[in-house]
């Protein structure tokens, strides 16, 4: 049996071609160009393997794989003109199996969905985690990296970390931070934010060893970029 692969592209001519090549691949291909109907389309055509845009109309790439992550445990290849590290990572948090930025060598992608393919099928079709988890614990105000070290935050770092950890992968706008900061916290503005951010950073890396993995979003604000259990 064939595998069926869901590409989503919003471009016409990208869409066509690659999806002709897949198909002479020997893959059983569904093209799309915008993920607003792909709940639908992931019952009816229940592909193995999601190649998608990140720049898709309607419903964004980021979105479209948190949709597919949350019903289905299959493949998901973001294939992507975007190249910052920021999108890569954030990616890769959400779930994405591999990430590809254009333009790319069909016969790589080929081989990718290939080999995600065989590797989800002999693991049970149970997706890869490599990110390690943090925790954090509210009641302690305390942060403890995956390998053990923890660091207190401040009444500021709680507060601008809280509802980004507690929401890994999701980017939270600075004007969504800066409403959740309490009385007497230092954070008065985006500037001052991000000096915040800067610090907090250094303060968990100098005490634990291990660099937070809370990114920058251009435009939007911040994301964790890790696994995290909150308690």
């Amino acid at each position: 049996m064939s595998v069926r692969v869901l590409l989503i592209e919003d471009d016409l001519d990208l869409r066509e071609g690659l999806g002709a090549f897949l198909s002479g691949s020997g893959f059983d291909v569904r093209a799309l160009g915008d993920a607003l109907d792909l709940g639908a389309e992931l019952d009816a055509f229940a592909p193995d393997v999601v190649v998608l845009d990140l720049n898709l109309p309607g419903l964004d790439g980021f979105s479209a794989a948190l949709a597919v992550r949350e019903r289905r445990t299959l493949g998901i290849v973001v294939l992507t003109g975007r190249t910052a590290r920021e999108d890569r990572v954030h990616s890769l948090s959400i779930g994405v199996d591999h990430y590809i930025t254009k333009p790319a060598d069909p016969e790589e992608l080929v081989l990718v969905i290939r080999n995600l393919h065989r590797r989800l099928r002999a693991d049970g079709a149970e997706p890869e985690t490599s990110a390690e988890e943090w925790r954090f614990e509210r009641s302690l105000w305390r942060l403890t990296a995956p390998g053990g070290g923890s660091v207190t935050l401040s009444r500021t770092d709680y507060h601008v970390l809280a509802p980004l950890i507690e929401r890994p992968g999701t980017p939270v706008s600075r004007t969504d931070l800066l409403a959740n900061r309490e009385p007497g916290t230092t954070i008065d503005d985006a500037r001052g934010l991000d000096l915040i951010v800067f610090r907090l950073r250094r303060k968990v890396e100098r005490e634990t060893g291990e660099q937070l993995p809370l990114l920058s979003v251009r435009g939007i604000g911040y994301v964790f970029a890790g696994k995290a259990r909150v308690r």
